[in-house]
């Protein structure tokens, strides 16, 4: 799969530069290398990769296990863990945060290509039956059932202007009030209805019916001015020309 974007998680300098030019010689793209869960959750927050690559044992005080954990809870992204023990008890705790693999160093170039064409291919599948178990769960009338603290609050999803991430939760903003929810942005994206519901950016999603005006890289809904990153911006124009 070419121009996949991948991040290494790597303390050791030189495994991290080989691995890289391994992955470069396969046509992948790294956007980064981190050293510790800290460097990685910060690479992660300034540029969303496809994959990462999660050597277990990082500098800093969590392990890369740890930082599995930590990923599960804002990003839906694929992970590969590396890594030269393959002793029961790691891979036990390995195996509860559900990689999409494990390689145990030394590894090879043919290693590396067929760790990442499977996980790559298994997480799409994986969104692909997630998006088919939702539309299958019943037809949209319009409302969504949102939890917020021990009530669950019915939105229509005409009112719903837009949702943007904020850590471990998403606020739903409507006209007269804001929604505060533990949640995703890609389980909402699953949960909101496509034709009217757009991601422009990693932490936005916008009512396509709500946007008052698009300038450069940026919308307006109502008084907000909302960023468009540009790898959604030509869905969002191709998007506008159909209303």
């Amino acid at each position: 799969m070419n121009n996949l974007k991948i991040l290494i998680v790597e303390d050791e300098m030189m495994i991290a530069e080989s691995l890289q030019e391994i992955l470069e010689n396969l046509n992948y793209q790294v956007t980064g290398i981190a050293n510790s869960a800290k460097m990685a959750m910060e690479l992660l927050a300034d540029q969303q990769p496809d994959l990462i690559t999660l050597d277990i044992q990082i500098k800093g005080d969590q392990d890369g296990i740890e930082l599995a954990e930590m990923i599960q809870k804002k990003y839906d992204l694929p992970y590969i863990y590396t890594s030269a023990f393959a002793d029961e008890k790691t891979i036990a705790r390995a195996k509860d945060t559900s990689p999409y693999g494990y390689l145990v160093k030394p590894y090879g170039i043919k290693d590396i290509h067929a760790a990442v064409e499977v996980a790559t291919m298994n997480f799409k599948k994986l969104q692909n039956s997630q998006i088919m178990m939702t539309q299958s769960n019943g037809v949209k009338d319009g409302n969504l059932f949102i939890k917020v603290d021990s009530r669950r609050v019915r939105l229509q999803e005409e009112e719903i202007m837009w949702v943007e991430a904020k850590g471990d939760y998403v606020i739903f903003k409507t006209e007269p009030k804001s929604f505060i929810v533990h949640s995703t942005m890609k389980n909402v994206e699953l949960k909101l209805d496509s034709e009217r519901f757009l991601k422009v950016h990693r932490s936005y999603i916008v009512n396509l019916d709500r946007i008052v005006d698009i300038e450069d890289s940026n919308l307006l809904i109502k008084d907000k001015v909302i960023p468009v990153s540009r790898s959604n911006k030509e869905q969002l124009m191709k998007r506008i020309q159909l209303l």
